[in-house]
């Protein structure tokens, strides 16, 4: 277990071949001062992107750097107006402004490693990264610990709770280099709203399941309970972000595949019928999600 959990710090931080992302943009009044600096820098996503992934190939060819990502990366940006709900917010005068994201991948790739750590896995990690260059890159990145993430990341398939988020008017797909880039934007506080919601449907479906003896819970009742926990936790994540931030799902590009993605749809369908207590027809709903992403999932195992 311990190898696991260490191979899965290092891919964390090298960057495994299929990745998802939740991200979360605020406005520049919100943005810590210690991201100030890279205000003026901020890149589009597209070449965000791309410059992270030119990053991430060079520590991995070049075995004289850190395999640890940098302290201070540039930061990304966008219009608020991005979201297609935004024109909802533009009211009383106020117009289009940006938002930013900031990666955070030294910070997210230590937390892997603490994981890592606390899973007896610590006699491990020197054979990946040496113990002074995690002390001095903590050091680097000790000014942003108080400060929220703004990333959730998924390798290989997109975690169920995270369509609870979205809708499909919420897509936005972007032509870079003759590809779409497909992914879906909508204010952190309306998606906030929509998983609190979907986590009280859920947890009711639970309790329905659970029958008269709640001390012995079905199969089917901890897996609504399980998953129940997961839209409470990201519904709190989203939940402290302001109502000018966005929260942006991207999709990679062996996704390409299975755009336009209805997962949103079918997750909407599946709560709106286990609030009507049919359970049979929610689960088909939410077997049309599985189906549709077994095969990103199956490239996990072959992994």
């Amino acid at each position: 277990m311990a190898l696991v959990n260490v191979g899965r710090a290092f891919r964390g931080i090298i960057g495994p071949p299929m990745r998802f992302a939740l991200r979360i943009y605020v406005p520049q009044e919100e943005l810590d001062a210690e991201y100030a600096p890279a205000i003026p820098r901020a890149l589009d996503p597209l070449t965000g992107g791309v410059n992270e992934l030119t990053e991430q190939l060079t520590r991995l060819t070049d075995t004289s750097h850190s395999p640890l990502p940098p302290a201070r990366e540039p930061l990304w940006t966008i219009p608020f107006s991005t979201a297609p709900l935004a024109e909802e917010r533009f009211v009383g005068g106020v117009g289009d402004f940006p938002v930013f994201h900031a990666p955070q991948r030294l910070r997210r790739s230590l937390r892997l490693f603490s994981d890592a750590t606390l899973n007896d896995g610590a006699q491990l990690l020197p054979l990946l990264v040496p113990e002074k260059q995690v002390r001095d890159a903590a050091r680097k990145i000790s000014g942003e610990l108080f400060e929220p993430l703004y990333t959730r990341e998924s390798a290989y398939v997109v975690p169920l709770a995270w369509f609870s988020a979205f809708t499909m008017e919420d897509r936005v797909v972007t032509v870079h280099a003759g590809h779409e880039l497909h992914r879906l934007i909508t204010p952190a506080d309306t998606a906030a709203r929509r998983v609190i919601h979907g986590a009280q449907i859920v947890e009711d479906a639970a309790l329905v399941s659970a029958g008269p003896d709640a001390e012995a819970l079905s199969e089917e009742a901890q897996q609504a309970k399980a998953f129940a926990d997961d839209l409470t936790r990201l519904g709190r994540w989203l939940g402290t972000f302001s109502p000018a931030s966005l929260v942006s799902l991207d999709y990679g590009s062996l996704a390409d595949r299975i755009q336009p993605d209805e997962s949103p749809r079918d997750m909407a369908d599946a709560l709106e019928l286990l609030r009507d207590n049919d359970q049979g027809a929610a689960t088909a709903a939410l077997r049309r999600i599985f189906r549709r992403w077994s095969p990103l999932a199956h490239l996990q195992a072959a992994n």
